[in-house]
């Protein structure tokens, strides 16, 4: 990495700073909704936390819930009267509005210190950013798909441009994880590749994009979740990989990406890695944060945690002590969503940790100082510099708008087409069952856009909508009625915490079979493993459930639209 000099600007920032404005600067917590409650204002000006993560489709954080015992695993909503969690859908400006009135509230502290706004925008249903037409993209899979390393540059310049435009500044991504097991519940499509080498290609032009869209990126998940079959959502999973794969697979994107300069910040990964620390999570871990990322790779930039509400970390130390732990071994940044007590906790356990000193006074402002200086470098110190774009006007940038077109063109792939069922003739008669996609409810982006795309070319079309995990009257109301159609579209998406509907699907196809009916699967992942039917005849694979991406997908239906997508991994299902 290339020597920094030291900024004179922050390090008497710092010096200036009291204890628990020390402390605050360390704090990333929770902000969900779009109209921000009391609670919020304190976060600022009472715990003078560094920043908020965004999650604007969801009024309160819910329960981690494990998807097959359907019981929480933590318990994070709070407990403020709030009965229907779906946040209200606002207008990009009114969005910046909000962010403008908090960054101001921020701006009126003692010392003047900016918050950062950090948010997910992987592609696809990761999108925190998904309201007021914003331009949506694939997942990094998908990317990968396109087989051009430029459109994740592309993309992530025009991700960061419609993002800045609005008050987001602190993007987790890029996925650095190698997705090695196909089985894998929590990685699959958000890894580019299965192959290192492109992991890193991929990713290092996509920090680009960032970089160059001011824009703070943070590549996750350290050092590397991509073989594993256990979501740390929910439970613990152990990367039992020898250390030498580890440094040749798992660790080469980060290698990479910190010899070019190019990972201002990167994530930890709730997960044990046995080759470098048998006995703990790596979020605590100072033989990792410290002895792997600190000392053998060299990094100097800010550390942050994941989700410290998270169950494998959570339930195995406590959030608020887990907290503090990670700020012992390494880390600069805590990620605690809750919007409840847990706050106050958090804020002891890491005040108790450094009036016991366990962390020094030196390294407590050695964590402000370099996330202070991230800030800095990035602008945020500055924020009047977006002052009058009108984020409309980014969004509707006619090189954004074409690049979302031309990205999902090039994604889209048919990975199975074995009795040339496409295209689907305008004369045949069609049911689309389709999934209830994740709780968008905008005109852009809402349920039944794919039966709505395939009406465009054809008007014998029905529509069968179910949830995203059926239920037993989504599967009775599909299986009742295929029987009288010469097509069944059935959509099979996978989202991490949801189980799809794999089994149903090979159990539908084999029932239609011998009726030589028609069965047509629609995926967002090439894994045979987690998504595709292994009986299934006809899979289109889309990588995004996003709207340009399911457009496309329709066009393939019916012969409309070439999809251009190459297979991104060695893994073939």
């Amino acid at each position: 990495m290339s020597e920094k000099r030291e900024n004179r600007f922050v390090k008497d920032l710092v010096s200036k700073m009291t204890l628990d404005q020390k402390i605050g600067a360390m704090l990333t917590l929770g902000f969900a909704g779009t109209v921000p409650r009391g609670h919020i204002y304190d976060f600022i000006t009472k715990y003078h936390c560094g920043g908020l993560r965004l999650s604007c489709d969801t009024r309160v954080f819910g329960n981690y819930v494990d998807p097959k015992s359907n019981r929480s695993v933590v318990q994070v909503a709070p407990k403020n009267g709030v009965k229907y969690s779906t946040a209200p859908v606002c207008t990009a400006s009114e969005y910046k509005a909000v962010l403008d009135d908090l960054q101001a509230e921020a701006r009126k502290r003692p010392l003047s210190i900016p918050l950062h706004f950090s948010y997910d925008q992987e592609g696809g249903t990761s999108a925190d950013f998904f309201f007021g037409g914003v331009n949506l993209f694939p997942k990094p899979m998908g990317i990968r798909a396109m087989n051009d390393p430029k459109m994740a540059y592309e993309i992530a310049l025009a991700v960061s441009r419609q993002s800045r435009a609005v008050g987001f500044n602190w993007i987790h991504s890029p996925v650095l994880d190698v997705n090695s097991d196909p089985r894998n519940p929590e990685i699959y499509t958000r890894s580019y590749s299965d192959v290192a080498e492109e992991v890193a290609e991929y990713a290092a032009e996509s920090c680009r994009g960032f970089q160059e869209g001011k824009v703070i990126a943070t590549g996750k998940h350290f050092p590397g979740r991509g073989h594993s079959d256990v979501d740390a959502h929910f439970g613990v999973p152990v990367i039992d990989v020898d250390r030498e794969t580890m440094m040749n697979r798992e660790l080469l994107p980060y290698k990479r990406l910190i010899e070019q300069d190019l990972l201002p910040s990167i994530m930890i990964a709730h997960s044990i890695f046995p080759a470098f620390d048998p006995d703990n999570i790596a979020t605590v871990s100072k033989p990792i944060l410290t002895g792997l990322l600190r000392e053998t790779l060299g990094f100097d930039g800010v550390i942050t945690t994941d989700s410290m509400t998270m169950g494998a970390v959570a339930t195995r130390y406590g959030v608020a002590n887990a907290c503090a732990m990670s700020l012992e071994a390494g880390a600069d940044l805590v990620l605690m969503k809750a919007e409840n007590e847990l706050v106050e906790e958090t804020f002891q356990a890491i005040r108790s940790f450094v009036e016991g000193g366990r962390i020094s006074q030196e390294e407590l402002d050695k964590k402000v100082y370099r996330i202070l200086e991230l800030k800095y470098r990035y602008g945020l110190f500055f924020d009047h510099n977006q002052k009058g774009e009108i984020p409309e006007a980014v969004i509707g940038d006619k090189a954004i708008v074409n690049l979302a077109r031309q990205a999902a063109r090039r994604s889209v792939l048919i990975a199975r087409d074995n009795g040339g069922w496409l295209p689907i003739g305008r004369e045949e008669k069609v049911l689309v069952a389709e999934q209830k996609i994740k709780s968008y409810n905008s005109l852009q982006w809402h349920s039944g856009i794919l039966f709505e795309n395939c009406l465009k070319y054809s008007q014998n079309v029905d529509y069968q909508e179910t949830d995203y995990t059926w239920d037993q009257k989504d599967r009775d109301a599909v299986f009742s009625q295929a029987g009288d159609y010469d097509v069944i579209v059935v959509t099979n998406y996978f989202i991490r915490g949801k189980l799809c509907n794999k089994e149903a699907i090979e159990e539908l196809i084999d029932k239609m079979a011998p009726l030589g009916k028609k069965v047509i699967v629609v995926t967002n992942t090439p894994y045979e493993e987690i998504s595709i039917p292994k009986n299934g005849q006809c899979v289109v694979v889309t990588f995004a459930t996003s709207p340009e991406n399911i457009k496309v997908a329709a066009g393939t239906l019916f012969g409309e639209i070439h999809p251009e997508g190459v297979w991104p991994t060695r893994y073939h299902a």
